[in-house]
């Protein structure tokens, strides 16, 4: 998920909610296991968090 959050941000930038990038790697999850393991929202939440938080600093 790691590889995956950092592409996007690279590619696409950070979309306008912390919400909308937990459903795309919700999303991310669920291409890669058949809908099988996809974590919960807060799961993910809490490893996107303070990624989230630094770059939403440096955009201030």
């Amino acid at each position: 998920m790691n590889v995956a959050l950092i592409l996007r941000i690279h590619d696409d930038g950070l979309p306008a909610t912390q919400a909308e990038l937990i459903s795309e790697m919700q999303d991310w999850f669920a291409d890669r296991s058949n809908g099988d393991r996809i974590p919960d929202g807060r799961t993910i939440r809490r490893r996107i968090t303070p990624v989230w938080k630094a770059l939403r600093r440096e955009e201030a």
